[in-house]
């Protein structure tokens, strides 16, 4: 497994405008591949997990819940780790991010299945011109908490999940499938992928959220791991059939796991507490061209 740890630099004012963010251009050229259709790829799985200090979680937080995810994706698909790469709190910094992307951009091809599951705090912020929708920012690696949001994206220290999108699309994977396990999906355009401007036609995607629109993204009950990442590996390790089996195995245990630990949320609260965010917990999955149900998952060895 490969794990990128920080390298201190963020993109900065070099950066190119993309969907309002600053973004660097990646090396390689856009291509466009004759996408396979078959669903016997040979996947890649990366792991984002960021959990930043000046944020009230451990860090070891997201450390288990990305760790816990890509051992049991390699264990299941029977991944060597240099299909596995793990981006960590301090090594998942913006300017990681565009390293790690340019160097997918570079080794994978039409052949290859594209895996990311991405543990990333995220804020929703209203578009300046008036009547635009709201739009998602994911909150990568900082040692200090931005002065503003403004300020964070004008420096490349965050990103939105446009420009994470465009990133995505210099890969020329032949399927790629986004798990985002962040509060806030509400403010994600179900079809970030899809009618992104940078898009692949040709290229089947996916999107998993990990909580509905105005949801929460809860952590387990002992607060060791995030709440969908623990219910996607127990499923991971337990479900037959395809992917999309898989998740929505996974997404059925986080509903009803998400159900005592929201009374508890509520019963902590007093009555002059209010949380913006509905506790109640309900995945989603957005994905046009179905490619989740044609991926086969290895079956489950007999006991």
């Amino acid at each position: 497994m490969t794990v990128f740890n920080r390298t201190g630099a963020h993109l900065g004012l070099l950066l190119t405008l993309i969907c309002g963010v600053g973004l660097a251009v990646l090396e390689r050229p856009l291509s466009k591949p004759a996408f396979a259709k078959a669903t016997n790829a040979t996947d890649m799985v990366l792991g984002i997990g960021i959990c930043p200090p000046w944020r009230p979680q451990s860090v070891e937080v997201c450390r288990n819940s990305v760790q816990t995810v890509l051992e049991a994706f390699s264990e299941r698909l029977g991944l060597s780790e240099a299909r596995l790469q793990l981006m960590l709190n301090e090594g998942a910094s913006a300017d990681s991010l565009k390293k790690t992307v340019t160097a997918l951009a570079n080794t994978l091809g039409p052949d290859d299945r594209l895996i990311i599951y991405a543990n990333i705090p995220s804020i929703s912020t209203a578009a300046a011109e008036a009547g635009l929708p709201k739009r998602q920012i994911l909150q990568l690696w900082a040692d200090e908490k931005p002065e503003s949001t403004e300020l964070a994206i004008e420096t490349g220290t965050w990103i939105s999940a446009p420009a994470f999108a465009a990133m995505l699309h210099t890969v020329p994977a032949g399927q790629v499938i986004l798990i985002l396990d962040t509060s806030n999906s509400d403010t994600i355009d179900p079809d970030l992928l899809e009618t992104h401007a940078t898009n692949l036609d040709a290229r089947p995607e996916a999107l998993v959220t990990s909580a509905g629109a105005g949801q929460m993204a809860n952590y387990s009950a002992d607060r060791t791991i995030a709440l969908f990442a623990k219910h996607l590996a127990a499923s991971l390790s337990a479900t037959e059939g395809t992917l999309a089996d898989v998740i929505r195995a996974a997404s059925a245990g986080t509903r009803q796991a998400a159900i005592p630990i929201c009374v508890a949320l509520r019963e902590k609260q007093s009555n002059s507490q209010t949380n913006e965010k509905d506790c109640t917990q309900v995945p989603e999955v957005h994905d046009p061209a179905d490619i989740l149900s044609t991926i086969s998952v290895p079956p489950l060895p007999e006991e």
